[in-house]
């Protein structure tokens, strides 16, 4: 008598069939693939001038094995992805407050940007608040001068994002380290201009120092280039010297 043989039941099969895909991975997920699975809570804003954008960002580690945070991309239209700074080691069903800092170029204008911040593997948009940075680099920066006139040459660098004008005509009050200020130190800009983020200019300059500071004192004044100073020193001397 024949033996009658049962088939497979629909569980079993579906046990014991693995695909291809399946079969080529164990179960625990890659390095990567853990970092995919956490998840990015609450509003993203980055703030700071542009070298220098800064945001903490709350991760949750949703799976079973520590996650580790190795670094942040900032995805804007049009641009190339710019890479940024986060480091974490996040226990498992923890979540972390994550330090992410950005730089993008200096000469990036102030304002408000919108892009995408990749961390831990996943994307969110975030909102980029890029504030004004004034940073202007006047060369000499310090002079030595004497009762007169007498012609400097400027080179101004501006490292900054926004356009720093220059007056033609600015003044600062001597200090001899009395409790009262001295008189006026004055700078002319033949050729006043405005120094755009990243431009370097040059100008030349008349400083004018008055006749009656008290030679046997040393005096000093600080004169407002732009967003820079020129300090100028004006030394102790006898009625017989001249500065060379």
């Amino acid at each position: 008598m024949p033996t009658s043989r049962r088939k497979p039941s629909s569980t079993a099969r579906a046990s014991s069939a693995r695909s291809p895909r399946a079969a080529g991975r164990s179960a625990d997920p890659g390095p990567a693939e853990r970092a995919r699975t956490a998840s990015v809570a609450d509003e993203i804003v980055l703030t700071g001038p542009p070298g220098r954008l800064h945001a903490t960002v709350s991760v949750e580690n949703a799976v079973s094995e520590r996650v580790s945070v190795r670094g942040a991309v900032l995805h804007r239209s049009g641009q190339e992805p710019v890479a940024g700074l986060a480091t974490a080691l996040i226990s498992p069903g923890a979540t972390a407050s994550v330090p992410v800092s950005v730089s993008l170029s200096r000469t990036t204008p102030p304002g408000e940007l919108e892009a995408e911040l990749e961390v831990g593997g996943t994307r969110r948009p975030v909102r980029v608040l890029v504030e004004p940075e004034l940073d202007l680099h006047l060369s000499p920066s310090r002079v030595l001068a004497a009762p007169g006139r007498q012609r400097l040459p400027l080179t101004l660098v501006n490292h900054g994002n926004v356009d720093i004008p220059l007056a033609a005509l600015t003044r600062a009050r001597t200090d001899d380290g009395g409790p009262d200020p001295g008189p006026d130190v004055s700078l002319t800009v033949l050729d006043p201009t405005t120094v755009e983020p990243g431009a370097i200019v040059s100008v030349a300059a008349d400083l004018t120092v008055p006749d009656d500071l008290d030679p046997t004192r040393r005096h000093v004044a600080r004169i407002p280039v732009g967003t820079a100073d020129l300090e100028v020193v004006v030394l102790p001397r006898t009625a017989s010297e001249e500065l060379s």
